[in-house]
């Protein structure tokens, strides 16, 4: 009897054993990582095309600040050279300019030039301080 339950043993094919809770567990938190993964390489790669777009917007808005700056350095040069009379005649262009910027920079777009009470541009106080702009609707 011994040799046939050990023939009968030797014919059946070994069943594999049921996969533990331990497997189980461990595919599916391998599944998640794999989601995970995914889901970050997705906003790596949206954050990378985000700061792309940022530092080029970056260099437009420099270029055009380094302008800016020329121009008006040129227009100082220029009243330097004047005689002081007709420097003084300009002298009111001059502030009208400077408001139309403030009233630009500073009112219409948030208070982009103001720190404080101080002009960023100029480096002095603020001329729309306390002047009051209605917006038309």
């Amino acid at each position: 009897m011994l040799v046939q339950e050990a023939r009968i043993h030797l014919i059946r094919k070994p069943v594999a054993p049921a996969p533990s809770d331990v497997a189980c567990e461990h595919a599916a938190l391998v599944r998640m990582l794999a989601g995970a993964q995914a889901r970050v390489s997705v906003l790596v790669s949206d954050h990378a095309q985000q700061i792309a777009a940022l530092q080029a917007q970056i260099v437009r808005l420099r270029g055009r600040a380094i302008l800016r700056d020329t121009l008006l350095a040129w227009l100082r040069e220029s009243l330097a050279r004047l005689e002081p009379e007709a420097a003084e005649d300009l002298a009111p262009h001059a502030d009208a300019a400077d408001r139309v910027i403030c009233q630009t920079g500073c009112v219409s777009h948030g208070n982009y030039w103001r720190d404080d009470d101080q002009c960023r541009r100029t480096g002095k106080s603020c001329v729309m301080d306390g002047v009051k702009v209605e917006i038309p609707r």
